[in-house]
């Protein structure tokens, strides 16, 4: 089994601002808001995760099958996966794929 741990700096501290809802795939859908200050620069953005099912708490978002993680130009790809936005710890597990999209 594989598995990646990814600890994306721009998930810090996270509020959840969509809701779980069903696209037209019978994927679920869930947005939320992140900002971050890095190097005295403050950063803030919407992020958002697609997977077959998904599970929402105030501290935790779970994800299984087919999940897609998409923040900024970056889109993470696998099995499954369990993101913290609280902390901006997110872990990938299973077929995990990075891709940086052109800009």
């Amino acid at each position: 089994m594989k598995r990646a741990v990814l600890i994306p700096m721009l998930l810090l501290p996270c509020l959840l601002v969509g809701q779980t809802s069903l696209t037209t795939s019978s994927n679920k859908h869930v947005s939320f808001g992140y900002s971050t200050k890095e190097r005295g620069v403050l950063e803030v953005g919407m992020a958002s995760v697609i997977g077959r099912e998904i599970s929402v708490t105030e501290s935790l978002i779970k994800c299984s099958g087919n999940c897609e993680l998409n923040i900024h130009a970056v889109v993470l790809n696998a099995d499954e996966m369990d993101i913290q936005p609280n902390t901006g710890d997110a872990e990938a597990r299973g077929n995990v794929k990075i891709k940086v999209l052109p800009q």
